[in-house]
């Protein structure tokens, strides 16, 4: 998927935040389920374009990339609720303990996905393809 975005700010490390703007959400199809109108995030520039502050660029967000992110961090949690239930209730423990693990199981889940992420982060974010238009 492609996107115009405007980029907000250049840090000394390279990384680089940008935001979509919201005339650029009138004609995206994930307009409805979008939920970066108005935020700003990251992106990567692999291939070293000359950025500015200002610059309007197009990112691509890779469809298979994006997918398997939002399934890994909604389901990968919620998967672990049972398993982590049912190995405390073959334990012998009863059912409010079983039921605290099992709540247990999906926090450590969510921890589990925010470190794969920290880790393989440059697998999923968004690259800059080109410079579209500069500021005027």
């Amino acid at each position: 998927m492609y996107e115009r975005v405007t980029i907000k700010q250049i840090f000394p490390d390279k990384s680089i935040e940008v935001s979509c703007d919201s005339s650029a959400c009138s004609g995206c199809k994930g307009e409805t389920f979008c939920n970066t109108k108005g935020k700003v995030f990251e992106a990567a520039n692999p291939h070293s374009l000359p950025l500015e502050i200002g610059m309007v660029v197009e990112l691509f967000l890779k469809p298979s990339s994006t997918i398997f992110s939002t399934l890994f961090t909604l389901i990968f949690p919620l998967v672990l609720f049972p398993i982590t239930y049912y190995l405390a209730k073959m334990a012998g423990l009863g059912e409010g303990s079983s039921m605290l693990l099992g709540l247990g199981g999906i926090v450590a889940g969510f921890v589990f996905v925010w470190a794969f992420f920290k880790v393989y982060r440059d697998r999923y974010i968004p690259q800059i393809l080109r410079i579209i238009a500069e500021e005027l």
